[in-house]
């Protein structure tokens, strides 16, 4: 069971990180899902915003998750923190698949195979003689 904990763990981790790349670079709107930890009332619609700036080093862009009132009052949440709740919850996530799966290969485990034969002998049901030549 530990080694199952441990995989599943590092499984996690792995893919968690390997996630970062969702929220910065594939879907930044992601960022919306973690509003209702940090949009409090009035502030109860999420809004991100990429803001883009060009100076003699290039170009760069930000994301912000900003929360919106009715009134179209703002505040400002920031990009850092709801990120680091989208990668809790991908490591999360993955981690429970794998051990969810892990637990379910144990659950029904492949049956035995004919310790006589090997993997370039096909299994003979019944008696067997060889051909003639």
């Amino acid at each position: 069971m530990t080694k199952l904990l441990l995989t599943a763990a590092s499984a996690g981790v792995s893919v968690g990180l390997f996630s970062i790349v969702v929220p910065v670079a594939i879907w930044p709107g992601e960022a919306k899902l973690t509003a209702p930890l940090f949009c409090s009332p009035p502030y109860t619609e999420p809004m991100v915003v990429s803001d883009t700036f060009h100076d003699s080093e290039g170009t760069s862009t930000n994301y912000t998750l900003y929360c919106v009132s009715d009134r179209g009052a703002v505040t400002d949440e920031g990009f850092v923190l709801p990120f680091l709740v989208l990668l809790a919850a991908h490591i999360v996530i993955v981690t429970v698949l794998v051990l969810l799966g892990g637990l379910w290969v144990r659950r029904h485990p492949t049956p035995p195979q004919d310790s006589g034969t090997t993997a370039f002998e096909p299994l003979v049901y019944g008696p067997h003689e060889p051909d003639p030549l």
